[in-house]
């Protein structure tokens, strides 16, 4: 985990002073604050709880489309031929009423990338867009801001990323493969632009994911030598991810929003990692971008952040690739001091995001209250004040941290 240099704490605290005293004068953009958990409902749950759901402290939630229409699981297309036309209608009339009822601006509907497709086979990418046309509707319909990219491959299903896993890869080079993706990923942005202009894509997972701090990462940043860099995605699990957003890119629309979740952003320990994911992304990530894209990139790709309230509660314990000294370490803490770590991320999150932060949640529910960890609320609303007032956070955590993972090392020694 990164700690913070004496230099960079101290040009982040001159910056903050400033802001707080009212000599740097600019228009912040606002900062959205969104919701994607287990307990995020489907538009069944949702249509029927709605003032619940709109209650809660989020500018937006995710909301799941139905099983029986899909779940928005898009590549699995041998499940999507079994979805029945009064299913369909059903689904829309209740994103209607969703549309016409909830007070909500910032909601997205949840797509998926667990895949029974093959990335050569045009019948069953004609499936896909079928699905995606509807569902592009259905987030219209429902006056949703967007979609809610998750094309981490959750089981049942296959990695359409890694290239090991494709049906067809005795067949195919990696590199066809790579070039194939692409073109996908372009076909994918112009159905859903086509059917709703203007929409915003928040992906949970993008370049953000060859970042290093995390076992979850593809570690190419920095990239020393571009060669090894793109030679390293042949085995990797998201090495067919990286041409499917290059695809995006080659097709999105000028008023089209990508943004770059930075699901990894769960493990963030300090305040520079979420400025230097940033600066890895534009000047190094970059460095794989065809010559002809990098303006679109400057222009279209957005960054985000994510917060696991799991993982700062200490819920993670023995999280697999992780060392007990990491995974662990909320667990040493006091429920005051999970609080303020929480408090340190939703922060900094916010302040270095464009726009959109999402906070991720397992096994709570924040509009019940169900197992939401104490102090954890007040800490959230805390939090969101002071990026309200362009105010500074008031402490730092790293100190506290590094005491929690020796703690952790020696219990799980």
């Amino acid at each position: 985990m990164i700690k913070k240099s004496i230099f960079s704490a101290f040009i982040l605290m001159i910056g903050m002073n400033l802001i707080a005293k009212g000599q740097i004068i600019y228009d912040p953009p606002s900062k959205k604050l969104i919701e994607f958990s287990w307990a995020s409902p489907d538009t069944r749950d949702y249509l029927k709880d709605l003032s619940l759901y709109d209650s809660g402290p989020f500018d937006g939630i995710s909301v799941k489309i139905t099983a029986e229409v899909g779940g928005g699981r898009i590549f699995m297309v041998e499940n999507l031929e079994k979805i029945t036309e009064m299913n369909l209608v059903a689904e829309y009339k209740r994103i209607e009423n969703i549309g016409k009822e909830s007070t909500l601006k910032h909601n997205f509907l949840v797509l998926y990338g667990a895949s029974q497709m093959e990335w050569f086979s045009d019948r069953d990418w004609e499936k896909v867009e079928v699905y995606l046309r509807y569902a592009a509707n259905l987030a219209k319909k429902g006056n949703f801001r967007g979609i809610l990219w998750d094309p981490e491959p959750y089981k049942p299903g296959r990695n359409p990323w890694k290239y090991d896993d494709q049906p067809e890869n005795n067949i195919h080079s990696f590199y066809e493969y790579y070039n194939q993706v692409r073109k996908r990923g372009s076909q994918f942005i112009r159905v859903l632009q086509d059917e709703f202009p203007g929409l915003t894509i928040l992906s949970l997972r993008e370049f953000s994911d060859y970042q290093t701090g995390s076992p979850f990462s593809q570690k190419i940043i920095p990239i020393e030598d571009i060669e090894n860099a793109k030679n390293s995605l042949k085995g990797a699990w998201w090495g067919l991810h990286l041409p499917f957003t290059i695809g995006i890119l080659d097709a999105i629309d000028e008023n089209v929003t990508f943004i770059d979740g930075n699901e990894e952003a769960y493990y963030y320990t300090s305040a520079l990692e979420y400025f230097k994911l940033r600066n890895d992304i534009h000047n190094h990530m970059r460095a794989l971008l065809p010559n002809g894209l990098h303006h679109k990139f400057k222009s279209s790709y957005y960054i985000g952040h994510a917060v696991s309230t799991d993982y700062i509660a200490g819920n993670w314990v023995g999280l697999n690739s992780f060392p007990y000294r990491l995974s662990a370490q909320g667990e040493m803490l006091t429920p005051a001091e999970k609080a303020k770590w929480f408090e340190h991320n939703l922060y900094y999150a916010l302040i270095a995001s464009d726009e959109y932060v999402w906070l991720y949640s397992e096994d709570l529910n924040w509009w019940t209250g169900e197992k939401v960890p104490v102090g954890f609320p007040e800490a959230l609303e805390r939090a969101r004040e002071k990026v309200r007032k362009q105010a500074p956070l008031g402490f730092n955590i790293e100190d506290m941290l590094e005491r929690a993972r020796d703690a952790a090392e020696r219990k799980y020694k």
